[in-house]
Formats: structure tokens, sequence, C-alpha cells
């Protein structure tokens, strides 16, 4: 009786740590499996911190902004983008990656950087979503520019601030002289 007893016991023990292990590789499959399944696991303030593939504003103006598209390494990262979140500039092909279906106009960039100058009336968006590594690849990050101030009014009531001026006076100076001093 005893001999069942500690037998029972042993192979109830034995298979209860069989249980805890496949309980655990489970939930570190499923894990590794959702990472995988993120098509974009990055963003672009990351990949610049760890040297990747990522994008900089390196000017910003009136209706324009200049932006550098950094390739570190020896493979291709291809950067897609649009103005002002307008859907329409798709291109109407597949994209590359089938986790998105619209393909945007796009470079890609090998172990350089390629400056490119964007017009906008608000901003420029760019996502990596094709080519790199997986694991670095992001949606959508915005690149404002500046709006153009037309009037002197529009700098009235605190509208010189979403112009990008420091203050009313120098907004008010920028239309009356055409001297941009933001």
């Amino acid at each position: 009786m005893y001999y069942l007893y500690t037998s029972s016991r042993f192979f109830l023990m034995k298979y209860a740590r069989i249980a805890l292990a496949l309980a655990i590789i489970t939930l570190l499959f499923a894990t590794s499996v959702m990472a995988q399944t993120d098509p974009t696991p990055s963003d672009n303030d990351t990949n610049r911190s760890l040297g990747w593939a990522h994008v900089d504003q390196v000017a910003v103006g009136i209706g324009e902004t200049t932006l550098q598209f950094v390739s570190t390494r020896n493979f291709y990262s291809c950067f897609e983008y649009r103005t002002d979140g307008d859907t329409s500039q798709a291109t109407g092909n597949p994209n590359y990656n089938p986790a998105f279906p619209d393909l945007y106009p796009f470079t890609c960039v090998r172990n350089q950087t390629v400056e490119m100058i964007f017009e906008a009336n608000q901003y420029v968006e760019v996502r990596m979503v094709f080519g790199a590594e997986a694991d670095e690849r992001f949606d959508w990050t915005r690149f404002d520019v500046l709006p153009d101030v037309q009037t002197k009014d529009e700098c009235k009531n605190d509208g010189w601030m979403q112009f990008g001026f420091r203050n009313q006076g120098q907004c008010v100076r920028f239309i009356e002289t055409g001297v941009d001093s933001r």
C-alpha cells in the first residue's frame, strides 16, 4: 500500500513538472509568435537610438521640410511617404509587405543617407514597412512643416503660435517685411 502511494505520488509530481514545462513552453511560443506577427514592432526614434534605419528632419520651412532617409547597414531599407495624411497618394499597387494593402511612393536606401525635400500644407508622414530587417519596421511618423501665414489677423489671438513664431510681433513683422526670423 505504501509503495502504491509513493508510486502514485511520484507519478503525479513527475507529470505536474511536465505539465508546468509544457505550459511555459506554450507561453514562450505564443509570445514569440505574437511578437513576430506585429508588422511594425519599432518606431523611428527607437531605430535612431539603436543605430538602425531611420528618418531625420533636417530643415523645416513654410510649406516644406527636408528629410534625411538613413540606412546604416548593407541592405535596403525602404521608406514610404505621403503628405498631409492624403491616402489618395497610394499608388494602387499592392504593398510588398502583405500586412499592408496600400503602397505609397517610396525610396530605398542602402548603407547611405538620402536627402529629399517635401512640400506640404501641414505635415509629411513616413513609414518603413518593407525592406530592412523586420524588427526595424515602423508605422507612420509625422514631420510638421510651418504653415504659411498670409495676414496680420492670422497672427492675433495667439495665432502666431501655430505658425512657429516666438510672439505676435515677430509674426506681424514677417507679414510686413517678408523676413522670416523664426
